[in-house]
């Protein structure tokens, strides 16, 4: 008969207090979920108002990036980095790149003046 030896088995105390943790990290999990659960529960006093003013948020940034994706603008007048509409840009890509090579060597040199510094102004 074999003799594959003996393991170390834990005690019966040490069953104990792994299940007494065991319990207590349950007990934690659902005494924190449940405080989540109160924070964002939209019965509280106030949800509704907070709900609407992020919705109104949202409709105005949503307004504001629809403008801004739609007409030109100035981006950094020291630059003279300004903003086109995306159906111009479009265009323009299109004929710039009858041209690849040309095309690239214009997009790398724009990129170039885009990350130069701003020129830095004089007091006088």
């Amino acid at each position: 008969m074999a003799n594959y030896g003996t393991y170390n088995s834990p005690g019966g105390f040490k069953l104990t207090i792994y299940g007494l943790a065991i319990i207590a990290l349950f007990f934690a999990m659902f005494y924190f979920t449940r405080g989540m659960y109160r924070e964002n529960y939209a019965g509280r006093p106030g949800a509704k108002a907070r709900a609407a003013e992020r919705l109104k948020a949202r409709d105005d940034l949503r307004q504001k990036t629809a403008a801004a994706l739609s007409n030109g603008g100035a981006i950094d007048t020291n630059k003279g980095l300004v903003r086109i509409p995306i159906a111009r840009a479009m265009q323009m890509t299109v004929e710039a790149y009858q041209n690849p090579d040309a095309a690239r060597s214009n997009l790398v040199a724009r990129a170039q003046k885009a990350a130069a510094p701003a020129p830095q102004p004089s007091f006088e």
